[in-house]
């Protein structure tokens, strides 16, 4: 008896891949004829006929009109009916979680932002840190029940909801690790979420969720692997590999704020932050900023975008903090460049939007002292780069999309 080689699909997984090329031409080429997804896929006139079907009974698909008759019978157009369906996605951050609804096109329909409220600091007893734990969990799922109701509200029921945390999430239970922006250890959100409704959950390491949004529906389209460099108040790293999220074995990989940067880095142990994020993140900062005098924002907390913005006007030792960062962040990519060798480099949060043009100075730092320096740019949604891609994520459960490299 014949062994079928490992890598081969079986009939329903061809048959996912098949229709996701079919959605995935649709929703790059607006209204298409079953001919023209033929000859843009490769698919026979039987498959496309068949899976088209499939897609319209399940209501993905959606007829357009006809094309202009040339002589003969005119071809029905098909459309890709993302407008019709939404899925949720929330981003957590240090002090506010944002939450969207968005569309399969990719448009947001709604948005929201809460405030996370105080937090008890380590030393504070521990009744009033879970206290305030439970208070700020209690607003992010207010958030997600807004998000749900409110799709209802608009006809449109929710699908699917994601959200993305800053740190190592386990999977498939969507277990978070340590957080020290929150103070919080072990939070098993997707079990929390789950209890609260039978949509698909998904939970996910923002790094990732930038680097998957970006393969789907950004700079990172149609390539096998990239690295998406996130920096907040922490600093992580998605990786992408052979057209995939690549975790880690203990879902760790990217977790580049523990990078050792230098041999003083091994005289000291390091637990909630690690040797990169202890120089760059946003606690580093801002002592080193009560130390040299540069003015703190009203939240009291210096985070890198901020140090960005002081030194464009002009303070100097603003300038030299910022240098500092950069010199960091370039170290850090020349070691995932080499060992991961990816296509495509992208920035996100502090490197997105205005503060885009730091991203030249990152690419000076590494040439001459890299084998070769990928393309590098900052991420394509800026601000929304997290959202959108915790988005697809979510997107990606309910469609059981599925893709080959081929």
């Amino acid at each position: 008896m014949a062994r079928r080689a490992s890598g081969a699909a079986t009939t329903s997984t061809l048959a996912r891949v098949n229709q996701t090329a079919i959605i995935e031409a649709l929703r790059a080429s607006g209204p298409l004829s079953r001919q023209q997804l033929g000859a843009m896929t490769g698919l026979s006139p039987a498959t496309i006929n068949r899976l088209t079907a499939a897609l319209v009974e399940d209501g993905l698909v959606v007829t357009a009109g006809q094309e202009p008759s040339r002589g003969g019978r005119p071809s029905v157009l098909l459309r890709y009916a993302g407008s019709s369906r939404l899925v949720a996605a929330i981003q957590l951050r240090s002090d506010v979680a944002t939450g969207i609804l968005v569309d399969f096109d990719g448009t947001i329909v709604f948005r929201r932002s809460v405030e996370l409220g105080p937090r008890a600091s380590k030393d504070s007893p521990e009744q009033q840190r879970r206290d305030d734990q439970q208070a700020q969990l209690e607003r992010v799922f207010a958030l997600f029940d807004e998000l749900i109701a409110r799709a209802d509200a608009l006809g449109t029921p929710c699908l699917a909801a994601g959200i993305a945390v800053p740190g190592v999430v386990q999977q498939p239970d969507g277990i978070v690790g340590t957080m020290p922006e929150f103070g919080w250890t072990g939070v098993p959100f997707g079990t929390l979420l789950r209890q609260r409704t039978d949509l698909p959950i998904v939970v996910e390491n923002d790094a990732n969720a930038l680097a998957f949004g970006e393969l789907r529906a950004g700079a990172g389209k149609g390539l096998s692997g990239l690295v998406a460099i996130f920096l907040e108040n922490g600093l992580g790293a998605g990786v992408i590999t052979n057209g995939e999220l690549y975790r880690g074995a203990r879902a760790e990989a990217g977790e580049i704020g523990y990078l050792l940067m230098e041999r003083s880095s091994l005289e000291r142990s390091y637990d909630e932050h690690g040797d990169l994020e202890d120089r760059i993140g946003s606690l580093a900062l801002t002592r080193r900023a009560r130390e040299l005098g540069v003015a703190l924002p009203a939240s009291g907390t210096l985070a890198a975008q901020d140090v960005f913005e002081l030194a464009r006007t002009g303070d100097r030792d603003a300038r030299e903090m910022a240098d500092e960062i950069l010199d960091m962040v370039a170290i850090a990519v020349a070691a995932l460049v080499i060992v991961l060798d990816p296509e495509l480099v992208v920035f996100g949060s502090s490197f997105a939007g205005e503060h885009a043009n730091v991203i030249p100075e990152i690419e000076q730092r590494l040439r001459g002292r890299i084998i070769r320096v990928p393309r590098v740019t900052p991420a394509t949604h800026g601000e929304d780069g997290v959202l959108l891609g915790i988005a697809e994520l979510a997107a990606a459960e309910v469609n059981g999309f599925a893709y080959i490299d081929f």
